[in-house]
């Protein structure tokens, strides 16, 4: 090793080459994914109302399955991963994403589809992924390497609302999830050929009375509940918002107000979680984001008939969403038993796909019952949430600089 790699890792500063390697993959594996996802988002519910035998609850029930799905693997995949590895699970989860996107691509009936989205859904492997991170990276630079994540989440969500129309209509839908069947077979192979394998420690079966420890955990359950408000609040703002915008944009307009969204918000993230890091101010960020959030609730719900103050009031809130987001599974990540890290994070992503569930039926209702008092709602409920997040303690702080320098010459 390096004198100059042994001083980076002695002063914690940032993410050393080796790091930034497999973060960047992972968080490419976790982007790919991803697009797959957004790029049929925007259409899905169109193109199920035409399908034979569509109705429009079984419409909406496509967009849904996905996080029911998701909902109810997250914690078992956690745990096999926890006993076989992260890597093999990585690739029976992407293995099923295929083969869903397959089914729904051939699908010719709505029942082909729903039996399609579910299958994507069944390939859970959103908690193994962060769980593998988190094994390749040092405690010190873990945030950091959640907000390269963050940030590949929010390419994948302008490039799949920008692209997945335009495809759609020149191609059709089943196209779109051909793309992402050969997107996830990609992945499959990059993963591989070029992330390592860090086996759990820990070689005998987790079990589900195991998950006590977890589930009994103060500050892991407070995160999780956190996690959850985050994502009903995240999806119903995406049900509600994209339909007021275009009262007031054409649809072929509308990337004006997402891609100054993403990239203020990316870059917002980025220095202010290493910063956090390095000062050791994770949850002083997570309660910045709070309020950040706060304040985009109150200025959506002030927006009637203000096209450009809802288009603010979205960027207000999405910078605060992206402050949260990195910080709270760096978090699990320190807080969780390391043989046990998998099950947390399953547990974790379980509480975020069931977020995002209620919130896309919170805001469904809101459609139909008043657009506008959504907001006052999630404004509301900030009371609740920020009870929650402060119920959350310090993390452990990162290793003093001796144990940093033993494992340098251990290296």
């Amino acid at each position: 090793m390096t004198e100059k790699k042994q001083g980076r890792l002695r002063r914690g500063v940032g993410l050393t080459n080796e790091e930034m390697r497999h973060v960047g993959g992972l968080s490419g594996i976790f982007a790919l994914r991803l697009l797959g996802l957004f790029l049929v988002l925007p259409v899905l519910s169109v193109y199920a109302l035409h399908l034979k035998g569509a109705t429009p609850f079984l419409a909406g029930l496509a967009v849904g399955f996905y996080g029911l799905a998701q909902t109810g693997m997250q914690v078992p995949f956690g745990m096999l991963s926890d006993r076989f590895g992260r890597k093999p699970v990585i690739v029976l989860g992407l293995l099923i994403y295929a083969t869903g996107s397959v089914v729904a691509a051939t699908s010719h009936g709505i029942y082909g589809l729903l039996a399609g989205r579910f299958m994507q859904g069944l390939g859970a492997i959103a908690s193994v992924v962060l769980a593998l991170i988190a094994d390749l990276t040092r405690d010190e630079v873990r945030g950091r390497a959640m907000a390269f994540v963050g940030i590949s989440i929010g390419l994948s969500f302008t490039l799949g609302f920008v692209l997945g129309p335009i495809l759609a209509a020149k191609h059709g839908v089943p196209f779109l999830f051909w793309i992402v069947a050969g997107l996830d077979t990609f992945a499959i192979v990059y993963l591989l050929t070029f992330v390592p394998s860090r086996p759990p420690k820990r070689a005998s079966a987790v079990k589900f009375k195991d998950l006590g420890a977890v589930l009994g955990d103060r500050n892991l359950a407070s995160l999780n509940a956190v996690m959850f408000l985050l994502h009903m609040g995240l999806t119903a703002v995406w049900v509600v918002t994209p339909p007021i915008l275009l009262g007031h944009w054409d649809r072929h307009d509308i990337w004006r107000v997402y891609v100054p969204m993403i990239v203020l918000a990316g870059g917002i993230m980025l220095p202010a979680m290493g910063f956090a890091e390095a000062k050791q101010r994770l949850r002083t960020m997570l309660g910045a984001g709070l309020a950040l959030a706060a304040a985009g609730f109150l200025i959506l719900a002030l927006a009637p008939g203000r096209p450009h103050a809802a288009a603010w009031g979205l960027i207000v809130y999405f910078v605060g969403f992206n402050l949260m987001e990195p910080v709270l599974p760096s978090l699990v990540s320190r807080f969780a038993p390391e043989d046990l890290r998998g099950s947390a994070m399953g547990l974790f992503n379980m509480s975020q796909f069931m977020g995002a569930f209620c919130g896309g039926a919170l805001g469904g209702f809101a459609l139909g019952h008043g657009r506008y008092v959504l907001y006052w709602v999630l404004l509301g409920a900030v009371l609740p949430w920020a009870w929650v997040a402060s119920r959350v303690e310090a993390p452990p702080r990162r290793k003093p600089a001796q144990d940093l320098e033993a494992d340098v010459a251990a290296a």
